[in-house]
């Protein structure tokens, strides 16, 4: 099974005849600021991964978890792939609108998906036993939904008192690190996934972080395969946690640029109901619309993520506009939402 991802420039060059370096890619989460990848020592590419080079207690340190409950992967998308092999089959509570991945490997590793649509279809899913383990992305991609640190501990007593386990997928949290439960690591049924690409904009280094009990940690340690994680990865992303100033004027660029963007939005598309997330943006819709403006937008080289309808609607997810783009951007919305290519039906 082949699932559909944001930034496939490719694929929409091949789909609307536009060639790559002519397209805006609005398509992903990734933050279009990235952390500023300073000039790289000679030795870094010419020696293989020391895993003694002391990124492990440095991502310790900015997760705020407790040493050894924490292991870097070759981005967040691997540890994703494993940790359905880490826990007891069962049945698992699995987000209806989610990144697709989860979906995949569940299914891959025998469990038996029970689908939730709310959150609060999640709580009576677990308070009615009907669960054995749950998934939750926090924020949610694409949907952006968040909840709070308390609503998923009360989730996770309820299941880790029936031996159940919580994953929480906080690959886009680091804007909002209040909402993060990795703090709380280790707690026993609680994992919790982190990635280096959203947030400080690194997607292409492919270094992400799991982090739980210690069993589990070690088990996935124990089947990864020597030197996984490269050597510039584990340098850039040893440079880039400790970074506090740079994470912390990141924090408000994304949090002025992404209350900037929903308002221009829902400027633009008054049919849509908008969720804004501080990186990226959100658009519930009916089907054929959300096809038309998505269509409309790509033949003008503008690329956003489409979802198809469950029921009778779809959605849309707006990744931010670098500054240098914004300005075109706005021109295409206007051009857009001003033409009778999409009419909201």
């Amino acid at each position: 099974m082949t699932l559909v991802h944001g930034g496939d420039i490719s694929g929409a060059s091949a789909q609307f005849g536009i060639a790559p370096d002519d397209w805006i890619d609005l398509s992903t989460g990734i933050s279009p600021w990235s952390w500023p990848v300073p000039p790289m020592p000679s030795k870094v590419w010419r020696t293989l991964p020391d895993s003694g080079d002391g990124l492990e207690q440095v991502a310790t340190g900015y997760y705020g978890c407790a040493a050894g409950s924490l292991v870097a992967t070759p981005g967040s998308q691997y540890a994703l792939q494993q940790v359905p092999t880490l826990v007891p089959c069962g049945r698992v509570a699995m987000p209806l609108r989610g990144y697709a991945e989860h979906r995949l490997a569940w299914q891959r590793a025998g469990h038996q998906l029970v689908d939730y649509g709310t959150f609060e279809e999640l709580q009576q899913q677990i308070g009615e036993k009907r669960v054995d383990h749950a998934v939750v992305i926090n924020p949610n991609n694409p949907t952006g939904e968040m909840a709070e640190a308390q609503a998923l501990l009360a989730l996770h007593e309820q299941l880790v008192a029936r031996s159940g386990w919580l994953l929480v997928d906080e690959a886009f949290v680091d804007a909002t690190p209040e909402n993060s439960l990795a703090p709380l690591c280790p707690l026993p049924g609680l994992m919790v996934l982190r990635s280096l690409g959203k947030f400080f904009g690194l997607a292409g280094v492919r270094l992400g972080f799991l982090i739980g009990p210690q069993q589990q940690i070690e088990r996935l340690q124990q089947e990864m395969m020597p030197w996984q994680v490269s050597h510039p990865a584990r340098w850039v992303g040893r440079q880039a946690l400790v970074d506090v100033r740079w994470q912390q004027l990141q924090r408000q660029r994304l949090e002025e640029q992404s209350r900037r963007w929903l308002e221009a939005l829902r400027g633009f598309f008054p049919g849509l109901v908008f969720v804004g997330s501080r990186l990226f943006i959100s658009a519930r819709g009916e089907g054929d619309y959300c096809q038309s403006l998505y269509r409309a937008l790509g033949q003008q080289g503008v690329l956003i993520r489409h979802f198809e309808a469950i029921g009778d609607r779809a959605m849309l997810r707006f990744g931010l506009p670098a500054e240098t783009e914004r300005e075109k951007v706005l021109a295409v919305l206007a051009a857009v939402a001003g033409g009778k290519q999409c009419v909201n039906g």
